[in-house]
């Protein structure tokens, strides 16, 4: 019987690091000949989830129970009068019984969050690569110090999504670089979906009551302080108060329309006077079809290891603005895909937007290289094809040569 590989991903949500691993074991699936198994630290998700999608691919198990099972009406009444109510470690015992016997022989954590579910697998007494997509504050402030403590004890490799990331490994974590791996993130190239958004332009706009003249400025992701979108906000604010020669509109694409977030970036975005040029969408199905509508693509995070939704827009031909010392976004703006301005300089950054947006050939020019290195530096299956490589030099290390030949 062949070992298996077991994959880990800390939840399902429509988010960054389950859309990248997602993409990840369709090719693997596709490409190698190694059975697997999807592990799924939890299944539901604020932003929707992928369960689904995993099942698709491979059989998944789940260590957290989902939130509807574990607060159901029977548990809060047993619990209420002084019942065992402990259904999570039935579940947890189960679990382990069953991967037991899965003939598992080599661990791929998502995530460096998942340091409570290696200490659980631990007894499988198998090598285990890390694929980290975290920065400092998002490692300080989601991964307790024990669970991270438990990450570097059982991890034999890691992968990280960008320079940046290693380094913080390195200086912050103390992980030595010859145990680390970068390999950029990726999205699918589909000529056919990018064309079919770009068709979409005018409708989007139309829409959205965009008039034709005017320009627009696309952002996305969660609408946490991480994200920066209360930042987004204060760039609308700053480039609408310049003498521009045509209205510019900003759209963001991702996060909630509801809560306590929501409310507060209402609130600013009445109290400046810019309800009809700043959107907030909320989650869209059809995300690239919103980039496809901008001119120009910003990122305002704080904090993002290697946002997709830049290379998603660079693929469209978007040039991209981002801040220094933020992640990894610098590392694929250079000099030629945009602009990099100082971290949190919003004078700077709606100086770059209304240049870019006055500038036709200009954005054309930094748009074309965002377009070509997205596909010659971030092919979901060049990406992929080095992942495989590293599995199989992790697990030729372990001796677990039928690893090595199934990829090869």
């Amino acid at each position: 019987m062949s070992k298996k590989v077991l994959f880990i991903s800390h939840d399902a949500s429509r988010t960054g690091a389950p859309i990248i691993f997602l993409n990840f074991l369709s090719w693997f699936k596709k490409n190698t000949s190694i059975p697997f198994e999807v592990l799924l630290k939890k299944a539901d998700g604020s932003s929707g989830t992928l369960k689904a999608e995993f099942e698709a691919i491979a059989p998944v198990s789940v260590f957290h129970p989902e939130k509807r099972i574990q607060s159901s009406l029977f548990v809060r009444i047993l619990k209420r009068f002084g019942f065992r109510a402990d259904f999570n470690q039935d579940h947890l015992q189960q679990l382990q019984a069953k991967l037991s016997q899965a003939n598992i022989g080599l661990i791929y954590t998502n995530t460096i969050t998942n340091g409570n579910v290696l200490e659980f697998l631990s007894t499988l007494q198998c090598p285990v690569i890390c694929h980290v997509h975290e920065l400092e504050y998002w490692v300080n402030h989601r991964v307790s110090p024990e669970d991270l403590e438990r990450v570097k004890k059982h991890t034999h490799h890691y992968i990280v999504v960008s320079e940046a990331v290693k380094k913080n490994l390195v200086e912050n974590q103390g992980i030595s670089q010859e145990k680390i791996s970068v390999v950029y993130a990726a999205v699918p190239i589909d000529s056919q979906v990018l064309e079919s958004a770009l068709h979409q332009r005018e409708r989007i706009r139309q829409q959205l009551n965009i008039p034709s003249n005017a320009g627009v400025v696309c952002a996305s992701g969660t609408t946490d302080w991480r994200k920066g979108a209360d930042l987004f906000i204060q760039l609308a604010r700053t480039v609408c108060n310049q003498e521009i020669e045509h209205p510019i509109y900003f759209l963001w694409v991702g996060g909630q329309k509801e809560g306590l977030q929501y409310a507060q970036l209402q609130h600013d975005i009445k109290h400046v006077g810019l309800e009809k040029q700043v959107f907030f969408l909320g989650e869209q199905s059809n995300p690239l079809e919103y980039f496809a509508a901008c001119d120009v693509f910003v990122l305002t995070s704080r904090e993002d290891p290697y946002p997709l939704v830049c290379l998603e827009a660079a693929s469209l031909g978007k040039p991209v603005i981002c801040f220094d010392h933020s992640g990894g976004e610098p590392e694929f703006v250079e000099d030629d895909c945009g602009f990099v301005v100082p971290y949190l300089d919003i004078a700077t950054m709606a100086t770059k937007v209304i240049t870019l947006i006055n500038s036709p050939e200009l954005r054309e020019r930094l748009g074309s290289n965002a377009k070509r290195k997205v596909e010659t530096r971030h092919r979901i299956e060049d990406a992929s094809a080095q992942i495989a490589e590293i599995i199989a030099t992790i697990s030729s290390k372990n001796s677990l040569s039928s690893f090595s030949e199934s990829i090869k």
